[in-house]
């Protein structure tokens, strides 16, 4: 009987406990989910804002997007909505961009939606003046809400990601694996 009843409680909590991630909007480079570096000052590159989500039916999103260090050195040129994408409000990215979308977005198959295609050019040099360059997906400014919207018109809160244009390397050194278990007790 205690069986049972653990297992219908697994099967009870699991799908809450997964249902209950939230869902990040962040800043990828060309290729998808991936963060590759421009290829330098001048040279246009694709970005693209994706939604990673499971299957929440998002029929309209705002969000801004901001650059804590010396805007000078990046530029967003143009921007396309995918064909799902129907209606927009805002004059640019960084100042506030409101979007709807139908069919809603379901991240069927993949767990992520395209969102917003960005063409882009940087003014900089990526590992001289431009090291761990941040876009961060922020709240619009005229709500203050980073949020989605259900298809029945409840809000949902958002979780904007952070993307470095350069990143700043990892340094890493070799180690025993007895040295690094050290490092735990």
């Amino acid at each position: 009987m205690k069986r049972v009843l653990l297992t219908i409680a697994v099967a009870l909590v699991v799908p809450s406990i997964l249902a209950a991630a939230p869902i990040t909007v962040g800043v990828y480079f060309e290729g998808g989910l991936t963060c590759v570096p421009p290829a330098g000052p001048g040279v246009p590159f694709e970005m693209a804002l994706y939604m990673v989500q499971s299957e929440a039916q998002i029929s309209a999103l705002e969000y801004s997007l901001v650059l804590p260090l010396d805007p000078e050195l990046f530029s967003i040129q143009s921007w396309t909505l995918p064909p799902y994408g129907k209606a927009e409000l805002g004059l640019h990215p960084m100042s506030g961009h409101s979007i709807t979308y139908w069919p809603p977005l379901s991240g069927y198959p993949d767990g992520y939606d395209l969102l917003v295609t960005y063409e882009c050019v940087t003014f900089g040099v990526c590992y001289v003046n431009m090291v761990n360059y941040e876009i961060v997906v922020s709240a619009h400014p005229d709500t203050g809400y980073l949020r989605g919207t259900y298809v029945g018109g409840e809000k949902v809160d958002l979780v904007g990601l952070t993307t470095f244009l350069c990143p700043e390397g990892v340094a890493t050194e070799e180690e025993s694996w007895g040295a690094i278990k050290s490092m735990y007790r």
